[in-house]
């Protein structure tokens, strides 16, 4: 069944490429056509599956050199929002950073239980769950690893619980860790939206990053882990970052974990909402970049006002993960058509799309 999915999407892919190049007029159509079958043809991304290994039971933060027992944790591999889903083609190999003894791994149908004494690990050192797909290891927009992190500490005393987790992503040269916490928070996970959107940006021709690699600034709003923003800076991209509560902590602790802080910096979001006009003063906002924001009708509702306060801005770039019936894309791209009429959709993955609307 997956497999006839996967066909089914790459031929309508296909379709709506052919359509373009039938309906659309000039040079540039027909390249962007052509370049769209091509990638089609080399099955890069229409078919991705979207999916995460996520720990149930995750190794503890911190565990006691005088342990006796083994240190157990536990994973599958789930959808973007934590469902389980089957997993036939998918084998994970966990292992510990270093570790002078193996991982035992017991795959018990959707779920994988692992095992490995104390001894395994040394001072500060990282639990890894790497995803494989017919023998290759799988990459972030196929099968999304997860990795922990682990310090032996002296002492007797229990072993202090995690509630996080490391995604490491790499995209072509462009490598970055996004921590995770596990929550009520949702702005704390890495959502598709915001996965498909950091790949597109790390892998983007430079000759279509001129709006904020010539001087510009991007704004990016409801950043959630910061991926996009982590991987414009990776570009050498200079930028705010907004999101609020205890998300605006973790993405202040991504961009230190990534290096990032001389290029981008964290800033509240009731700050830009409420002093747009007077915050932005050390250039221009020139993108906008938005990954997952139309989930509630208050988000979608407030995106154009916030568009009609910065003057400067040349191109939004939106990610939205479809979500059945009420799907609020359409509407909000109608809402801003006014001031940014031209839209066009440069990437899709799955049920996530990113769109670009310009200025005329």
């Amino acid at each position: 069944m997956a497999a006839y999915e996967e066909d089914l999407e790459a031929r309508v892919l296909a379709a709506l490429a052919r359509a373009d190049a039938a309906e659309a007029s000039g040079a540039a159509a027909n390249a962007r056509a052509a370049s769209l079958q091509k990638r089609l043809d080399a099955n890069a991304h229409a078919t991705q599956r979207l999916l995460r290994v996520r720990f149930r039971r995750a190794p503890p933060a911190a565990i006691s050199m005088h342990r006796a027992t083994p240190v157990k944790w536990e994973f599958d591999v789930t959808d973007d929002q934590g469902t389980t889903v089957p997993a036939v083609d998918v084998e994970v190999r966990c292992h510990v950073d270093g570790a002078p003894h193996p991982v035992t791994t017991t795959r018990m149908k959707e779920r994988w239980l692992c095992s490995a004494p104390a001894a395994a690990f040394t001072d500060r050192c990282r639990v890894v769950a790497e995803p494989w797909v017919a023998g290759r290891r799988a990459g972030p927009l196929d099968v999304l690893g997860v990795a922990a992190e682990v310090r032996v500490v002296a002492g007797s005393g229990d072993d202090a619980p995690t509630f996080e987790a490391i995604r490491d992503l790499s995209f072509g040269d462009i490598h970055l860790e996004v921590v995770e916490e596990f929550g009520d928070a949702c702005g704390s996970h890495l959502w598709n939206a915001g996965l498909v959107l950091a790949a597109y940006v790390a892998t983007l021709d430079e000759a279509k990053l001129p709006a904020i690699s010539d001087g510009g600034l991007f704004v990016e709003v409801g950043s959630g882990v910061g991926a996009a923003s982590l991987a414009l800076a990776a570009r050498g991209c200079s930028g705010d970052v907004t999101d609020q509560g205890r998300v605006l902590a973790l993405l202040e602790r991504n961009i230190e974990r990534n290096g990032a802080g001389d290029l981008i910096r964290a800033v509240a979001w009731d700050v830009v909402r409420d002093e747009v006009p007077a915050w932005n003063v050390l250039g221009s906002w020139n993108v906008l970049v938005a990954a997952d924001v139309l989930y509630s009708a208050e988000a979608a509702k407030s995106l154009p006002g916030v568009v009609a306060a910065l003057p400067d801005l040349r191109e939004i770039w939106l990610a939205h993960t479809h979500r059945g019936a009420g799907d609020r894309l359409d509407a909000t791209i109608e809402a801003l058509s006014a001031t940014f009429p031209v839209a066009e959709v440069v990437e899709r993955v799955r049920d996530t799309r990113i769109v670009v609307l310009r200025r005329r």
